[in-house]
């Protein structure tokens, strides 16, 4: 993070912003698998499990900044 001392620009709270997107996509994820035992989906669990994890993984992956600097 660029500002100076006890100062926010907008990168840093771009920044925050992203990263408490990913603590509560965590904390969602975390309630979602103590709860799902509740869920009975039959043997469409097979097909949402797996996309659900890539829709999580390409959001993360948009989320960082992965570029070199």
């Amino acid at each position: 993070m660029g500002s100076k001392k006890f100062t926010l620009n907008w990168a840093d709270i771009a920044k925050i912003g992203k990263n408490a997107i990913l603590v509560g996509s965590a904390a969602a994820l975390t309630y979602l698998s103590q709860n799902m035992e509740d869920i009975n989906m039959g043997a469409m669990a097979a097909l949402f499990v797996p996309i659900v994890a890539a829709g999580f993984d390409t959001a993360i992956k948009w989320l960082k900044d992965n570029s070199e600097e």
